[in-house]
């Protein structure tokens, strides 16, 4: 059943008179079970509970969440290069979103150079090597297992291109040794260029759920987050995770992954995820 329709069914059975406490308590019980979490849904629930379209209410209240986060991905073309790090946990798109962005920016006549730092994953490096000779593309990589921080630091010493997008490998935020790792990819970074990387994104399956919050925050320790891509969003009941991530983190959301081709990535869209999310 659709968050929609359990909101329906919530509201008919507040309709048939069980009361303003009960109601309060369906309706949070509801968003919890959609991934907002306890805090936001207590919340939530205590200021609409007493509206007489909870349906629109509820509307209204994620759209004062999510509008001030949408973002469109640009890039500060007076530095060069514009170096775009993305970072997340295991099989959440980073490699493909790497296509995407560098995708992207060549179509809007900016050159890139992707470093495949991803270097304890052969298919990380085949799977970019491909999506490089589709897109025209130069890539730094490494033919073995190595300390990704000296790929970065090749990378960033050699590229002549306008952006050069960092794939990392993907990581648990509660693993101290890799997280180490990406500690490592930073320092290497701002000993060429102090203001490296430019751009650092944070990669998110929607899918997760409540995971996205707790990898929102280790990410964040390791360096401020400019924004994330939130990839397989299909407007099922995890997408209250999303708007928990919203609430709670105010992190800009630079993107949707919709597919897995070069061209599916778009503008994260509020009226399309409530129109997924609510019906």
């Amino acid at each position: 059943m659709s968050f929609f329709k359990k909101l329906k069914s919530a509201i008919s059975k507040m309709i048939e008179g069980k009361g303003t406490s009960t109601s309060e308590f369906m309706l949070e019980d509801l968003l919890i079970e959609a991934d907002f979490g306890p805090t936001l849904s207590s919340i939530i629930a205590d200021e609409i509970k007493n509206e007489p379209d909870l349906r629109t209410a509820l509307k209204t209240k994620l759209e004062s969440i999510l509008l001030p986060l949408m973002s469109n991905f640009s890039i500060d073309t007076t530095k060069k290069p514009f170096v775009i790090l993305l970072e997340g946990v295991n099989g959440s798109g980073k490699t493909t979103t790497v296509a995407k962005l560098a995708f992207l920016l060549k179509n809007k006549n900016i050159s890139v150079d992707i470093a495949a730092c991803d270097t304890f994953r052969a298919a990380a490096t085949e799977q970019l090597s491909l999506w490089v000779s589709k897109l025209n593309c130069k890539i730094f990589k490494s033919d073995s297992p190595r300390d990704p921080a000296s790929v970065v630091f090749e990378a960033l010493s050699h590229t002549k291109s306008d952006t050069l997008i960092i794939d990392t490998a993907g990581r648990l935020q509660n693993n101290v040794n890799l997280m180490s790792e990406l500690e490592k990819i930073h320092r290497v970074m701002k000993k060429i260029d102090e203001s490296a990387p430019h751009m650092n994104v944070l990669i998110m399956d929607a899918t997760t759920g409540q995971n996205l919050i707790e990898q929102a925050r280790a990410f964040e320790k390791i360096a401020p987050i400019s924004g994330i891509i939130i990839n397989k969003m299909d407007g099922g009941s995890k997408g209250g995770a999303i708007v928990r991530v919203a609430y709670e983190l105010k992190l800009p959301i630079l993107g949707v992954g919709i597919g897995e081709s070069e061209r599916d990535l778009e503008n994260f869209s509020v009226d399309k995820f409530l129109k997924d999310f609510m019906e």
